[in-house]
């Protein structure tokens, strides 16, 4: 017996990683003062380049025409939240002494030179130019600022639930539901699967690694049916129920959502795992394989509390 399916596939997804090193030419002699204000606001992705793909300024805007943002903020005070498309982190900014400009994010310390008017930051392998949006840095931010009509998207293609406009609670235990997720049914399903999956190559990547989730794809597997797959690891670090789940999915280049499944529900403050398969019938995932998903993870309500890029 499988898990329902649930998300509908989110075309066009733009997801970056969260790792931050600067790169660019700084400049020498600077008055810090002036500097630091000049830094201080809001900074939004305008072109985006790696070894196999670019994104240029007219790909980018089409992204913020449909509210999917990746911005840097950053305060007086020298605090800064840095969204790409929903995936959010905190941290502080300082100008150095020398000028240089530096980001502390997830207890990590990067220098962050800048020219000019762009901030030119590299991410797992791709080159980001960031450009002043605001004088006025927006830091009430929440993550799903940045994710726009994407979640709309994303809402549009979920179970509908029992709950309608007026606020009615999730209701767990009606299995055409999205929240019949969070039955203990259902999460018991999910601990037999996996348990069910036998690991034929060990893997050590991390998905997710903040205040929400910390997720982890811990090795691939195959289960009694033939089903391949990898086996994920979550610790939900929010003081809310989670779901972990896949709403894309590609396999050497090629979509194959409707043939992967992960669904991974974790209690509050508490770890789970399950296995994210892939329907043998169709489709069969290795050590050479190339696999690359958008994860998300949603509360009992479909509220999105975190996007993350999987790269296998």
């Amino acid at each position: 017996m499988r898990l329902r399916r649930t998300l509908g596939a989110l075309a066009g997804a733009f997801v970056l990683a969260t790792s931050l090193v600067a790169c660019g030419g700084g400049t020498s002699g600077p008055d810090l003062g002036e500097m630091r204000d000049e830094l201080v606001g809001t900074w939004e992705l305008v072109s985006a380049e790696s070894d196999d793909d670019s994104w240029d300024e007219q790909t980018v805007d089409s992204m913020a025409d449909a509210g999917m943002l990746v911005t840097i903020d950053l305060d007086k005070d020298g605090s800064l939240i840095y969204n790409e498309v929903g995936n959010q982190q905190e941290g502080s900014w300082s100008v150095e002494e020398d000028g240089a400009l530096t980001f502390e994010l997830g207890g990590a310390e990067v220098d962050v030179p800048f020219s000019g008017d762009t901030l030119t930051l590299d991410a797992s392998g791709m080159t980001m130019v960031f450009e002043k949006e605001s004088d006025d840095p927006n830091m009430d931010r929440q993550p799903k600022d940045n994710v726009g009509d994407t979640v709309e998207e994303l809402t549009d293609e979920l179970v509908e639930s029992d709950g309608d406009d007026t606020g009615d609670t999730a209701d767990v235990n009606d299995p055409d539901s999205f929240a019949y997720l969070f039955n203990d049914e259902m999460i018991f399903m999910q601990k037999m699967i996996y348990v069910g999956a036998t690991e034929t190559a060990p893997l050590d990547l991390t998905v997710a690694d903040d205040a929400a989730v910390l997720i982890q794809i811990t090795g691939i597997a195959e289960d009694v049916e033939g089903d391949t797959g990898y086996l994920v690891h979550v610790e939900n670090r929010s003081d809310m129920d989670l779901v972990v789940v896949n709403y894309t999915t590609t396999l050497d280049g090629q979509d194959v959502w409707d043939y992967a499944t992960l669904s991974c529900t974790v209690r509050a403050g508490e770890s789970d795992d399950a296995f994210f398969y892939f329907d043998h019938d169709v489709v069969t995932v290795g050590e050479g394989s190339a696999v690359e998903a958008t994860l998300v993870a949603l509360d009992v309500n479909q509220d999105l509390h975190g996007l993350y890029s999987m790269s296998l």
